[in-house]
C-alpha cells in the first residue's frame, strides 16, 4: 500500500481492516493523519463499528479504560489512535494482540531547528533524509510497534501497511531497526 496517494492508501486500509482485525481480540490500528483515520472509522464495517474507540471520542484515559474492560469481559475492541497512542500507552498480555501501522511514522518537517540542522548537512555534503529523518522514523517505528509486546510473555502480531518498507532502499534500514521479530 503506498501511502503517496492518500484516497487508494484509505480505501487499502479500510479493506485490510475490514480482513484482517479479529472482532474478539485487542486491537490498535495507528495513523499520521487524524483526516486518514477518522475517514477509516467511518467507512470501516458494522462488526468492526461495534468494537471501535476512536482517540479525540472521549478522553485517552476513558477510551483505554473501556477498551480494557471490553477484553475483560471476553469482548473485542479495535483502538484507532494517533501518536500519542504509539508511546506510553501500557496495554500487555490479552489487551492488545494485534497492532495496525498505517504508515512508517515519518515527521512533518515543520521544526524550524530542524530545518536549520537539515540546510547544515546538506551544505556539508551529507543528506539531512538519511541522517535525520530516517533514524527519526526509526524510533518513533520502534516506538509504535513496541505496544505490542510490553513483557516476555506478551505475543501477538503487527502489521505495517506501508510498501516502502518493500520497495524503498531505506525500508530495510528501518526493518533492521526494529526489535528481533519473526517476519513474514
Amino acid at each position: 500500500m503506498s501511502p503517496n496517494r492518500v484516497e487508494q492508501h484509505t480505501a487499502e486500509i479500510i479493506t485490510y481492516l475490514n480482513e484482517h482485525v479479529d472482532v474478539e481480540k485487542g486491537s490498535l490500528a495507528l495513523f499520521s493523519s487524524r483526516r486518514q483515520m477518522e475517514e477509516v472509522a467511518q467507512s470501516l464495517s458494522s462488526k468492526l463499528q461495534e468494537i471501535l474507540l476512536m482517540q479525540g471520542e472521549q478522553s485517552k484515559r476513558v477510551i483505554l479504560d473501556s477498551h480494557k474492560a471490553r477484553i475483560d469481559e471476553g469482548k473485542g475492541s479495535l483502538l484507532l489512535g494517533l501518536a500519542s497512542f504509539a508511546e506510553g500507552v501500557d496495554l500487555p498480555g490479552k489487551y492488545l494482540t494485534c497492532v495496525y501501522i498505517a504508515k512508517i511514522p515519518f515527521a512533518v518537517p515543520d521544526d524550524p531547528v530542524e530545518a536549520t540542522l537539515a540546510e547544515w548537512i546538506q551544505k556539508r555534503g551529507g543528506n539531512p533524509f538519511m541522517e535525520i529523518t530516517i533514524p527519526d522514523a526509526s524510533l518513533r517505528l520502534v516506538q509504535a510497534t513496541g505496544r505490542l509486546l510490553r513483557s516476555e510473555q506478551d505475543a501477538g502480531e503487527i502489521h505495517i501497511l506501508d510498501k516502502r518498507l518493500r520497495t524503498k532502499r531505506y525500508g530495510s534500514q528501518l526493518i533492521n531497526s526494529l526489535p528481533p521479530y519473526k517476519y513474514q
